[in-house]
């Protein structure tokens, strides 16, 4: 009897849960498309056709090459390219103003199965997102980079410090400047918040988006001043001026 009735809740539950997809459908993030069971965020067809770079098997590739005669770099990688209009692109959005923190996760976990077997990746001791101003912070309720780095450090079971650097003024958008206006928009923005935690490790340096790389040079500025630390970095995406 007790088996009927459990077989009969999970009938309806499965019918409720039908008909609320029907008439509130659940859309990838990326396209649109209705997702169906098993589906989260983004669908099949969209996580199929990612435009991967597979930047993390390359050692000069286009992302660490930003960094060259800025900081010392380790190792750098995009998981993606961005391109106007494209998938990723709608995804970062999303991510950024759409309130889809849950998509940055899902981003960071892809990303971090690409990483698995790159050591200089693979093998660090911290996450750590490139930190919004406490303004930007409150009216968007959640850090983009954070949420990417949580499922970086997800899948690599690496610690996450999302407050790992601090942002010691509010600086204004990139988007439109100048590549000499990006570095100079964000010299000495960034603090380490414990530089003794960090003494002697190698840091995951993580982003949404790396384009002239100066946000994320400056950042790796502040880490590589304390004894020993090793900056890798790695980002959603990388757009090209």
């Amino acid at each position: 009897m007790k088996t009927k009735n459990k077989t009969g809740v999970q009938f309806i539950r499965m019918l409720l849960e039908d008909l609320v997809n029907f008439f509130f459908p659940v859309c990838c993030a990326a396209c649109d498309e209705h997702l169906v069971k098993g589906e989260e965020g983004i669908c099949v067809s969209c996580l199929m056709t990612m435009p991967v770079t597979g930047f993390e098997r390359q050692e000069e590739n286009p992302v660490i090459k930003q960094f060259w005669g800025k900081v010392p770099v380790k190792a750098a990688m995009a998981y993606c390219h961005f391109s106007k209009g494209g998938r990723i692109q709608k995804l970062i959005h999303q991510l950024k103003y759409e309130n889809r923190p849950d998509i940055g996760v899902k981003l960071g976990q892809l990303c971090g199965h690409q990483l698995i077997h790159a050591p200089h990746f693979a093998k660090a001791d911290y996450v750590i997102p490139i930190p919004l101003h406490a303004h930007k912070l409150r009216f968007r309720g959640y850090n983009q980079a954070a949420s990417f780095g949580q499922g970086v450090s997800d899948v690599l079971g690496v610690p996450h410090l999302p407050e790992g650097l601090q942002r010691n003024k509010n600086t204004a958008s990139q988007t439109r400047k100048s590549r000499f206006e990006r570095a100079k928009n964000v010299s000495e923005v960034f603090l380490p918040a414990n530089a003794d935690l960090l003494r002697g490790k190698r840091v995951l340096l993580v982003d949404d988006v790396v384009t002239t790389g100066s946000t994320l040079a400056a950042a790796a500025e502040a880490l590589v001043k304390i004894p020993g630390v090793e900056v890798s970095i790695v980002t959603i995406a990388f757009a090209r001026l």
